[in-house]
Parts: structure tokens; sequence; C-alpha cells
């Protein structure tokens, strides 16, 4: 596996991972249906992702390099919200899903976000996601964790060292 920052000739490998996540996987990572959403507009999003300035957002993007050509399997990116705070997004396919691919994906925006004077990471996660749940306790920050119902809003400290017995589940 290849991970690298995202780059502005990358929208087409943004549709392509979008266009291998199931409605299960849509729905979890935009919580709410994508499935009607046009070609065009998906398209539209994706330049727009890969064209993100730095100081908006960031993001990194994996590759399988075991096929006879780098297939983008997934992707982890950041949107800046207000000063030393950016918003979190987490994408892989379904084919390349329970790999550690959103875990190494993770780990590196955090690095890049941290490196760049990101300070929280946010994000709303549905609580029987268990999936993310597992990439989130991997990464070495305190994560605060506010539940909503059936999903949770949580907050990664990347100037807080993780305690080891605390968990988000």
């Amino acid at each position: 596996m290849k991970i690298r920052p995202i780059l502005p000739q990358d929208a087409a490998n943004l549709v392509d991972i979008f266009a291998h996540m199931s409605s299960e996987s849509r729905y979890r990572r935009f919580l709410q249906s994508v499935d009607h959403v046009g070609p065009t507009r998906v398209w539209q999003e994706a330049e727009r992702i890969a064209n993100t300035p730095p100081e908006v957002g960031r993001g990194v993007i994996a590759f399988d390099m075991t096929a006879a050509e780098e297939v983008p399997v997934g992707v982890a990116r950041y949107v800046v919200v207000e000063p030393g705070v950016a918003e979190l997004a987490v994408s892989v396919r379904d084919d390349y899903q329970s790999d550690g691919i959103g875990t190494a994906l993770l780990q590196m925006l955090t690095e890049t976000a941290v490196s760049a004077g990101i300070l929280k990471l946010i994000g709303t996660i549905q609580n029987e996601n268990e999936a993310i749940w597992r990439v989130l306790n991997h990464l070495p920050y305190a994560i605060r964790r506010y539940p909503q119902g059936t999903i949770s809003e949580i907050v990664v400290m990347l100037d807080q060292p993780r305690n080891v017995a605390t968990k988000t589940e």
C-alpha cells in the first residue's frame, strides 16, 4: 500500500473509491443516502476535494500497489472549520475494508493535521459503526465522545496523548 497527499489529478481516483462503496458504506460516511447522486455531481465534488487549498483542508489517499496498476482504495481528509479545528472524514472502498487501510490513513492524516497546527479533529459517527470506532482506538490521541441518540460527536485531541486505558467504545 502507498499513501500520499491528495493531488489535483486525483479527482478520478476519488470517484473510483466512491463507486466501490456500497449503499451502507456511503450512508455511514455521509450520514445520509447518496445513492441517487448523479455522476456529474460526484465528479464535481471529487474535483473540489482534489483541489482544496491547504489552508482550507488536506487529505491523503491510499493505493493498492499489488495490482497491475495503482488501485485507489481509501481516502482521509480534513476541512478547517475554525482556527485549530477541522472536521475529519475517512472512506475505504468495500473490498479493502478490514485491512488496516482506514487506520493507516487516519494516522497519516493526524500527523498532517498536527504539522499544520490543527489541535482538534471533529466528526459525527454512527454509534453502530464498529469499524470506525476500531480505527479511532488505534490513534495515540485522547478522544472525547458525545453520544446523541444513534450518533456521536467526537473530538480527537491532537495535543493530548491517549491514556492507554481510555477507549472510545
